[in-house]
């Protein structure tokens, strides 16, 4: 049982992480249509560093780091994904997915092999 909520978590970490940095990397690259969210509040240094960290996120999740994951939710949903919650546009997905890595984390943390358990 244990076995499978690892893996689920680090499925959802994967799918999270990967999501994540299509979408920033959409930010970065595609430019806005009509109204909406541009870069202007957002750099382009921003951006890259957001695609990265979920690039990490990803690779954390497929080798069961929990704090890994755990350290680039903080560092991804609270300066950013927070703000784009509330609003209407689709990058409130940013902050939904932010959370999934939060979910990751704890899945992965909970379900993590103990030393001294039996097997």
């Amino acid at each position: 049982m244990a076995k499978g909520i690892n893996w689920l978590g680090r499925l959802v970490g994967l799918v999270c992480a990967a999501a994540l940095a299509s979408a920033w990397a959409y930010v970065l690259w595609v430019p806005p249509e009509g109204p909406g969210l541009t870069l202007a509040n957002f750099n382009v240094v921003t951006a890259l560093m957001f695609v990265v960290l979920a690039v990490f996120a990803g690779i954390a999740a497929v080798h069961g780091h929990a704090l890994v994951i755990a350290l680039v939710f903080l560092a991804s949903f609270f300066p950013i994904g927070v703000s784009l919650l509330p609003r209407d546009h689709w990058l409130q997905w940013v902050g939904w997915l932010d959370l999934g890595l939060l979910v990751s984390a704890v899945l992965i943390w909970a379900s993590r092999p103990r030393p001294g358990a039996p097997a």
